[in-house]
């Protein structure tokens, strides 16, 4: 008899347990997420500061950890093989810098960055639509990666005669903007395509609070206003969308042998400008773009 009423005990205090936990896995919820009324507040913010938030925004801010990234240790006959199986190439070395040429296209690899020109496009000449350009685009994106990644179209760009579409790396339903092609395609096909690759070893670190989406807007509208005190030009400012995903903490390359460490960050792309704001979510603090860089890494 007085086991059964320990036993009952010992079942009253597991739920009670039960109970104050699910309380605390609430309130950790609850912070987490952003409220209706500060949506609506910065919405408010933004708007009194001509700026128009053009999509919807993120809610969830669970805490995050780090990526780590290493350099990809590739030999010409990887690149060649890569890029130009079955033609003709040569190769030519100009200090960092490996240039591959056939008579269809022009690669130069400089560590893990690349560009690849088509003397001719890859097509004969017609009219593009925006879908066809996609459609080109994804499927010599999945010539280029590994079986076993996944890259997805972040952002499209209008061009004179065609579009700029660039795919990052999606890594268990996150984006790794450090990963991306960038493929130029117009009426005779694909003219270009801009690449920067890391392999992603996983995640490390604990995990940290990020700040919300309300906040790095705030940060936005900051230097927004920065940026037209310096300019002289306060025209309206349309936010087209906004992304979560994992960059450097600073607009630094990678050299090889070397292992780096992607902190989460949110991209704010505004209608008119060729590269999206990066902002830290960790710190939310503005990343900067690397020296001689013009407006980042893309």
């Amino acid at each position: 008899m007085e086991w059964k009423a320990v036993k009952n005990l010992l079942l009253v205090l597991l739920i009670l347990l039960n109970g104050v936990l699910g309380f605390f896995n609430y309130r950790q919820y609850q912070q987490n997420v952003l409220t209706s009324s500060q949506e609506r507040a910065i919405y408010e913010v933004l708007s009194q500061n001509h700026i128009i938030l053009y999509t919807d925004l993120l809610t969830k801010f669970p805490p995050m950890r780090k990526v780590s990234l290493k350099a990809p240790n590739y030999s010409r006959d990887d690149i060649k093989q890569q890029f130009f199986a079955g033609e003709e190439t040569t190769i030519t070395v100009e200090f960092d810098k490996t240039i591959i040429k056939s008579p269809q296209k022009t690669l130069t690899m400089e560590g893990n960055q690349g560009n690849i020109v088509f003397t001719e496009g890859t097509r004969q000449s017609q009219k593009i639509t925006l879908e066809q350009a996609k459609k080109e685009a994804g499927l010599f994106v999945d010539t280029l990666k590994k079986s076993n990644e996944k890259f997805e179209i972040g952002s499209v760009r209008e061009i004179e005669d065609g579009y700029e579409i660039t795919f990052f790396q999606k890594y268990k339903g996150l984006w790794i903007f450090a990963n991306y092609y960038k493929v130029t395609v117009g009426q005779n096909g694909i003219s270009s395509v801009k690449l920067t690759y890391f392999e992603v070893e996983g995640f490390t670190g604990e995990k940290k609070d990020i700040c919300f989406s309300d906040e790095a807007l705030l940060t936005f509208l900051i230097e927004v206003e920065k940026e037209r005190e310096q300019t002289g030009i306060y025209e309206t400012i349309t936010v087209q969308k906004m992304e979560l995903g994992y960059d450097f903490q600073q607009m630094e390359e990678l050299t090889a042998d070397s292992v780096a460490k992607l902190v989460p960050c949110y991209y704010i792309y505004v209608l008119g400008k060729e590269e999206p704001y990066r902002i830290n979510a960790y710190t939310n603090e503005m990343i900067q773009p690397a020296k001689g860089q013009n407006d980042g890494v893309l």
